[in-house]
């Protein structure tokens, strides 16, 4: 069959035809070309494990006081005890899973109203500068001073913690979610779907959201370590989690006074802290890089 008849009849030269990719090829090209994303992918995945299955991986339980004070790591306490005799590897893994859960709970709630707000703000013009100027009003005040402010009226519960600080991210992700927004409205699809009559909720929906949801992915992934840190230093200035519940944060604090007769009581909280805001860090940098067109060289 000639050129001209294979054009003719629709048929494809199979050696101009290039195999596309698996998914197992692209993803090892993406690792190959991240490795420092690989990296933080591996920590963040042992922060999941401990959060998922850290019940399941405790040797004993968290708070169940023994006479064995402060002791040293061992076969039986692989991370030694506290000043109650308590088990240390379990009490670090029990904090770890608040510490984590109190992080990507509250900025999940913060993520979603604030991404709501911010593209409701950009759409609906008559709320815009109502939305805007209360904002600004939240913006101009300290956030450290807004969180200590709820946590004294309201207290210092898991739950309470956890709105306090969805509180305090929303109005950032607010203005986030409106520029990305006014910059997506202005695209010719989003003018098509309001000629043909199309709601103000299917466009944010289907057109907007979309859209936006990288930045708002970016942004989600390298919050959840700034709220880790956030948290241990309320469990550090004794404003997070109360005892006989554990966290990272309150179990450095507690340490102080026995970093040099007893390290293990600062050590693994620590490196357990580090570890895991720099896994998501990294991951949230990565993931970033991907993302945005502008970080690969493209256009």
């Amino acid at each position: 069959m000639t050129e001209s008849a294979a054009l003719a009849t629709g048929a494809e030269d199979p050696a101009a035809l290039v195999a596309r990719p698996g998914i197992w090829q692209r993803l090892g090209k993406t690792a190959r070309s991240q490795p420092v994303g690989v990296f933080g992918l591996f920590l963040t995945l042992v922060v999941v494990v401990i959060v998922i299955f850290g019940p399941y991986l405790a040797t004993h339980e968290p708070d169940a006081e023994t006479t064995n004070l402060l002791a040293s790591p061992s076969g039986e306490h692989w991370f030694g005890t506290d000043l109650k005799g308590r088990d240390y590897f379990s009490r670090t893994l029990a904090g770890g899973r608040i510490t984590v859960t109190i992080a990507v709970v509250s900025l999940a709630l913060g993520t979603a109203a604030g991404t709501l707000i911010g593209m409701v703000s950009a759409y609906v013009r008559f709320l815009d500068l109502l939305l805007q100027r209360l904002i600004d009003a939240i913006l101009a005040l300290p956030g450290l001073f807004l969180i200590l402010l709820f946590i004294t009226v309201f207290g210092k519960e898991v739950q309470i913690l956890i709105y306090v600080l969805a509180l305090s991210v929303t109005p950032p992700l607010v203005r986030i979610a409106r520029a990305a927004t006014l910059s997506t409205l202005t695209n010719p699809y989003v003018e098509a779907a309001e000629v043909v009559g199309a709601s103000w909720l299917r466009i944010l929906l289907r057109h907007v959201l979309p859209n936006i949801a990288p930045t708002v992915g970016t942004i989600f992934a390298v919050g959840v370590g700034n709220l880790m840190l956030v948290t241990g230093a309320l469990g550090f200035l004794g404003l997070g989690v109360q005892p006989p519940q554990s966290e990272w944060g309150q179990m450095i604090a507690n340490s102080r006074q026995y970093v040099a007769s007893a390290s293990h009581l600062f050590i693994y909280p620590a490196i357990g802290l580090a570890l895991a805001v720099l896994g998501v860090n990294l991951l949230g940098d990565s993931l970033r890089d991907l993302w945005d067109p502008r970080l690969r060289g493209t256009t």
